[in-house]
């Protein structure tokens, strides 16, 4: 080789080491600029039920100039099976929202990871300013695995335009059981055989039943969740179901039955179409009834003639995808969609209470018309599946029986013996 080409190589390899040194190995991007952490978080609904996310994913992104965040809602009906097989196959979100419901079930599939660590390190951070109750319900087995997007109480609403023509008072605090139901009676009407209202809603729902259940001192499960028999079949649960699936049978019924519900629209449309006087939900049907023309008021759900009140406190939480691989960075959304900014933000439309104290006394101090809703919140028990992780198993069973009976093909006795057979066979 000539001396000059020799030169000319050398020169060759050392502008080579020095762009390598230079660039900054594959983790750079062009400048010298590190490349920005990327998630993805969801929730159930659309992008326009999800605008508050929107703007907060928005915001997460002008205040975190090394975090990307993208929102990508998954559609509310198939949620849990969508969000189960992504991440089954690895492609979840990294940060996503669970249901009260599924609290147990997810933590105990070992996909959600524990924020115990991440809140230790944390000074600035404080769960001091969520309500109380809402963290405990998102601690399983002592480690924090949620942080608290909203929470609505199950209540008693009531359509106020069918109450005044039939001119009948709107319910008291002091109703019981047995006053709703009569008075569901007198809202119920025919035209012939033919029903055209109905007075009260016992559907399939089992937080709803869960309330009547409670109140008339029973349950579908021991306080553990580890045992229905005794519990899902006991003389109580037989007495309280059978006197509940009266409500939506025969030709007395008050309560629209499967069909009638299907035919009529289902539960909510029927009560802003003036067809059903009352029924026991959650504050989130606010979005839809102010949407229409319906006049409508809340109640405390009613109580047993001993005094007995029950409520639920339905809730969302944020969780942490346990196989994401930047879950620092998730840490930081979670504690934005968590914090005091989103709270202020999801509750000033109405739809959801703050989940945080102090925005919660905010809107105490100034509610009037749903005073009854965040009262409810003294009265909250926590179902079977904020108690165990066998929660899924009580439900599926319970709801089985609960549709046979109402579909005449099985006595509540005869459903209930068989599921809680099933639910303890089962979790053996």
């Amino acid at each position: 080789m000539k001396k000059g080409s020799a030169s000319l190589v050398m020169m060759l390899v050392l502008v080579l080491v020095l762009s390598a040194c230079s660039s900054g190995g594959s983790n750079s991007a062009e400048g010298g600029k590190a490349e920005k952490v990327k998630l993805t978080f969801s929730v159930w609904g659309d992008v326009n039920s999800g605008a508050d996310e929107v703007k907060l994913a928005e915001e997460f992104n002008a205040a975190h100039p090394d975090i990307e965040v993208k929102f990508e809602p998954i559609p509310s009906e198939g949620y849990g099976t969508k969000l189960t097989t992504s991440l089954a196959a690895g492609q979840a979100p990294d940060v996503f929202l669970v249901g009260e419901g599924d609290y147990y079930k997810y933590v105990d599939k070992g996909v959600i990871e524990p924020l115990d660590d991440y809140l230790s390190k944390d000074t600035a951070f404080n769960l001091d300013i969520f309500q109380k109750d809402l963290i405990e319900n998102m601690k399983i087995e002592g480690k924090q695995y949620y942080l608290p997007k909203d929470f609505n109480p199950l209540a008693l609403w009531y359509n106020k335009r069918m109450f005044d023509e039939a001119g009948i008072p709107y319910p008291t605090d002091e109703w019981t059981w047995d006053d709703m139901i009569a008075t569901a009676q007198k809202l119920t009407k025919k035209d012939g055989k033919k029903y055209t209202q109905f007075g009260f809603n016992a559907g399939k729902w089992e937080y709803p039943i869960y309330t009547y259940l409670w109140d008339y001192g029973t349950d579908i499960a021991n306080e553990d969740g580890t045992a229905a028999e005794g519990y899902m079949n006991s003389d109580k649960t037989i007495a309280a179901m059978d006197q509940y699936v009266s409500w939506s049978q025969g030709d007395s019924r008050v309560s629209p039955t499967p069909l009638d519900s299907e035919t009529l629209g289902g539960d909510s449309s029927m009560f802003m179409t003036d067809k059903l006087a009352m029924m026991i939900t959650g504050r989130w049907i606010k979005g839809d009834l102010d949407k229409s023309d319906v006049q409508y008021g809340s109640a405390l759900i009613p109580q047993n003639t001993d005094g007995t009140r029950s409520s639920i406190i339905a809730s969302a939480g944020w969780a942490i995808n346990a196989a994401g691989k930047n879950k620092e960075a998730a840490y930081e959304l979670v504690k934005w969609l968590s914090g005091t900014d989103a709270q202020k933000l999801r509750s000033a439309n109405g739809k959801v209470l703050p989940a945080t104290v102090k925005e919660l006394d905010e809107v105490k101090a100034k509610e009037v018309a749903d005073k009854p809703v965040i009262e409810m919140m003294d009265y909250a028990k926590k179902p079977v599946t904020m108690r165990s992780t066998n929660g899924p198993v009580f439900v599926e069973e319970f709801t089985k029986a609960l549709e046979k009976v109402l579909l005449g093909k099985q006595d509540v006795k005869g459903a209930l013996d068989e599921a809680a057979k099933n639910v303890d066979s089962k979790i053996k």
